[in-house]
């Protein structure tokens, strides 16, 4: 970084966060003995002089690209630098940036007069510059954020960035998800399976471009999420492919046994696309778009086998009518969302339609590419928003779906009347009944039923689920009365009360009991002991919680036994490909239980992906000629192991606690800080001792966590004798969905295996992640512009922080650890041909094969070899004259020669 030179400067004040600049002057300076430079940084003069007012408009780029920065004052600052921060341009603070002449040459020379291929130079069709930022000659945190600050301007909301497709949420309808599009992507896969089959070679890697040509216009298709789910599919096919000609099994094996993950494998079948990001993002509808196009994709090949069509000849319009009217295993699949959302989803502050646990959608495929099944596993139902949805947020949808949908008969079998949603606590408490994205609750709830039938739910099935849903209401309004010594509390016969009791199929009496007193084994006698009301309360919470969170889990069992794989209709299973639509990493104000298991989620997915991508980056550098060397890559094991190592992590510690029958959230918080207070990654100031906080450094940052609540949450049991009291039920639903409802033992003791909601999710992502890695994975992260949920509004320092959170910048440090500068070879030519000779004929390296290449590449082999072995050259004669001058001064040193002439004494 030299005077002259065109930098971001990070701006804390700011609301861009980066803004473009300058460095006018570097003065030498010594601080503590050492050599520094201080920069003198001030706003470039020339930005405005080269920028639009108006809207950026697609073909627009870089400085002249907006009005972006107007309003930033002039600035002068000064930052101090050290010589090895100048000389690699890698400052916390300061960063360079790419320039429309970053990527033209000089004309002067005809050869030198090359422009960058269209893979990385800053084009004048594509709005940004590039459709995949890792061809950005400068890479880094600013130019990431003004690349997908300038396409979001231009509606484009796709970018890839390698590995990572990036999906800004636009917050309004974009004509993208066509039948016209889908045909579009289809049709340049198609094209694609040959051309990468030909190759031999089923990676994809991060720097390989995954843009093939578009049929009918000849230009590469920009970054969609189609493409991503379309490389899913057609990888999978070759992977399928090379299994079958070279006769092995899909599941390889090590020798001496054992799996291997498909990053080793040579032919990886399976295949799993990852979507993450926060609420409000996009992950659930990016989900649905995906399942669609693979569904559309299995009808065409349904299609080609029944005709023996071609499946390039046969159009979208073919099937699509086959996808919205018929009952086949790709609608029942698709068909899955609308019933999962219905009792799973909930409008939060950031989202109106979030995703309140996490699922894998695993797809099974034959060998001809036809949808055989399917199985959904589930995450981390939020239960607790059951009783304390937040301010501005609304409970699940179902319950109000239900509300304004039902029949005056419904009303009346279930006791509703005309009570609406004001009318129970678990609705009212936050004050909010209706959703900001204008989805009709009314024709919500009919799609669901729909759905339901499509999938296979009887009638008396939904009635009976409509019935537990009401019951829940009810049982959210119930109320008790403390006695006057405040030891004991009675059930209050009310109205609500009595219509929980009928609704879920028990006496009043029965449930009273189960509500106020507590079963006590003293020895061989049992002993019902009262409780105070506080306890009665959470009793009650207990089991609505538990039949609601059982009724969700039966709901899904029911879905896969639906939609599980039929081999004889549809032929056996040799495939899948995996959609994973799990909560991104997430901190409040108030960070609790959820939030830790969310980015404990987050920082297992984080470490399989950085490890993916450095493998990735070895077959580039093996593929390119380039000597590998290991390469140190951000690793947070050592987060992982404070968190789940067992007999020492956070979850084991906690598992500890809540088998002691006395413990409390204080104590152990207090044991917590004994154990884990010298981890390096585990911090508790006094101030947070005293509230009973501390804080975890994650790869996305610090986060604060409360303990409270913790051991309930963690336990999450039903009571023995309302556990009880669900065995003594009539009401025939109860009965099967009995065995999903974790409760008690009588007494309330128990082990950890049934206490532990922190162990069960622990060896549920360990089984994801066990399951991830046997495929190839795909990623796509979802961004959230703005928290208005409003279009055309692009939040830089929102953005930033989710480009941190989702791990695209982390993504973009394990680049830059190995060669973060990437020139294509025309470009790599243009620069640096005035190094080589052309009459040079001097052999090439050997790590190259020239005969594999034309004269072109073989001119660039050696000129690459030439370079290498200058430097290579240029650093040996450094090192001897290093070397010589360090022999001159021992020889010439006084007590050198004392020491030399001392020797020859001794030997003679």
């Amino acid at each position: 970084m030299e005077v002259g030179t065109h930098v971001w400067l990070r701006r804390e004040q700011s609301h861009w966060g980066w803004v473009p600049a300058i460095i006018a002057e570097k003065e030498e300076v010594k601080v503590r003995g050492e050599i520094m430079f201080n920069l003198i940084l001030c706003d470039d003069p020339h930005i405005e002089a080269t920028m639009d007012t108006q809207q950026p408009k697609r073909g627009s780029y870089g400085r002249s690209a907006s009005m972006y920065f107007v309003d930033e004052d002039p600035f002068e600052v000064v930052l101090t630098a050290d010589p090895e921060q100048l000389k690699s341009a890698d400052h916390d603070n300061i960063k360079l940036r790419n320039l429309p002449t970053s990527y033209q040459l000089s004309g002067e020379d005809r050869e030198a007069g090359l422009i960058a291929s269209p893979s990385t130079k800053i084009s004048d069709e594509v709005v940004g510059g590039v459709d995949d930022l890792i061809g950005l000659t400068h890479l880094n945190e600013p130019a990431i954020l003004h690349a997908l600050r300038l396409r979001y301007d231009a509606d484009i909301i796709y970018t890839s960035t390698g590995p990572i497709l990036i999906a800004v949420n636009p917050f309004k309808h974009m004509d993208l998800y066509n039948e016209e599009t889908m045909d579009r992507y289809r049709m340049q896969g198609e094209q694609g399976v040959s051309t990468n089959s030909s190759e031999g070679n089923p990676y994809t890697t991060p720097f390989k471009k995954r843009g093939r040509m578009d049929v009918s216009s000849g230009k590469r298709l920009a970054p969609h999420v189609y493409q991503i789910a379309d490389d899913a599919y057609r990888a999978m096919l070759r992977g399928l492919e090379n299994n079958m000609l070279m006769a092995t099994p899909v599941r390889n094996r090590r020798r001496g046994g054992g799996e291997i993950s498909a990053i080793e494998c040579e032919n990886p079948a399976n295949q799993a696309i990852l979507v993450s990001g926060e609420s409000g993002a996009g992950k659930t509808v990016t989900t649905k778009i995906v399942l669609n196009y693979l569904a559309m994709l299995s009808k065409i090949r349904a299609s080609q086998s029944a005709t023996g069509t071609p499946s390039m000849n046969t159009p979208v319009k073919a099937t699509s009518g086959d996808l919205s009217n018929d009952t086949s295993i790709e609608q029942q699949v698709l068909q899955s969302n609308p019933v999962l959302e219905s009792f799973g989803n909930a409008r939060t502050i950031r989202n109106d339609n979030s995703s309140r646990f996490g699922k894998y959608i695993d797809i099974s495929f034959t060998k001809s590419g036809k949808l055989s099944g399917a199985c959904i596993e589930t995450y981390l139902l939020e239960k607790v928003r059951l009783i304390r949805p937040g301010t501005g947020e609304r409970n699940y949808h179902i319950f109000y779906q239900f509300l304004s949908s039902a029949t005056a008969s419904e009303r009346e079998e279930f006791f509703i009347d005309n009570m609406q949603y004001d009318d129970f606590r678990l609705l009212a408490a936050s004050g909010t009944y209706d959703r900001r994205d204008g989805e009709s609750d009314e024709e919500n709830h009919q799609e669901m039923l729909n759905a339901m039938i499509t999938i296979g739910f009887t009638s008396e099935t939904i009635q009976s689920l409509m019935q537990l849903v009401i019951a829940v209401l009810f049982a959210g309004n119930i109320t008790f009365t403390s006695s006057k010594d405040g030891e004991s509390c009675t059930l209050d016969e009310t109205e609500a009360a009595l219509k929980t009791a009928a609704l879920l199929g028990v006496s009043f009496e029965d449930l009273a009991s189960a509500l106020t007193e507590r079963t006590i084994n003293a020895g061989v006698e049992t002993v019902q002991k009262q409780v105070h009301i506080d306890e009665a309360i959470k009793a009650c919470e207990a089991l609505l919680k538990a039949v609601y969170g059982a009724a969700f889990d039966f709901i899904v069992e029911r879905v896969n036994a639906s939609i599980v794989e039929d081999t004889n209709s549809h032929g056996r299973s040799e495939a899948s490909i995996g959609v994973l639509d799990i909560f991104g990493f997430e901190t409040f104000k108030v960070n609790n239980f959820e939030q830790i298991c969310i980015n404990y989620t987050n920082e297992a997915l984080q470490q399989q992906f950085n490890k993916y991508v450095f493998k990735l980056e070895q077959k580039e550098y093996e593929k390119e000629g380039i000597l590998w060397k290991f390469i140190s890559f951000p690793d947070n094991q050592d987060v992982l192991d404070l968190i789940d190592k067992k007999h020492t992590g956070i979850i084991a510690l906690l598992d500890e606690q809540c088998i002691l029958p006395k413990s409390t959230d204080e104590k152990f918080t207090r044991y917590l800080y004994g154990r884990c207070d010298k981890h390096d990654r585990f911090h508790a100031t006094s101030a947070q001792r005293v509230d009973y906080k501390f804080s975890i450094e994650h790869y996305a940052g610090y986060v604060e966590y409360t303990t409270d609540s913790w051991l309930e949450k963690n336990k999450d049991q039903l009571p023995a004798s309302a556990a009880e009291l669900l065995q003594t039920s009539d009401f025939g639903l109860i009965g099967e969905i009995r065995k999903y409802v974790r409760s008690e033992a009588r007494g309330g003791r128990g082990t950890v295996a049934t206490k532990s909601v922190g162990a069960q999710f622990s060896t549920q992502l360990k089984s994801l992640r066990s399951r991830i890695d046997k495929t190839t994975p795909h990623y796509i992260r979802c961004l959230k512009p703005n928290d208005d949920l409003i279009p055309n509004y692009f939040e830089p320092l929102n953005i930033v922080e989710q480009l941190r959170c989702g791990g695209v910048l982390e993504a973009v440090r394990v680049s830059r650890a190995g060669y973060p500068t990437r020139y294509t070879h025309n470009v790599f030519m243009a620069r640096y041909y005035i190094l080589g000779d052309k009459r040079d004929n001097s052999p090439v390296s050997p790590i190259f094969s020239p005969d594999r290449f034309g004269e072109k590449e073989s001119e660039l082999k050696r000129l690459v070899s030439k370079i290498a072995f200058d430097l290579w050259y240029a650093d040996h004669e450094m090192l001897m004259a290093v070397l010589e001058k360090e022999r001159r001064r021992t020889t010439s040193s006084p007590k050198y020669s004392q020491r030399s002439t001392k020797g020859k004494t001794n030997n003679s």
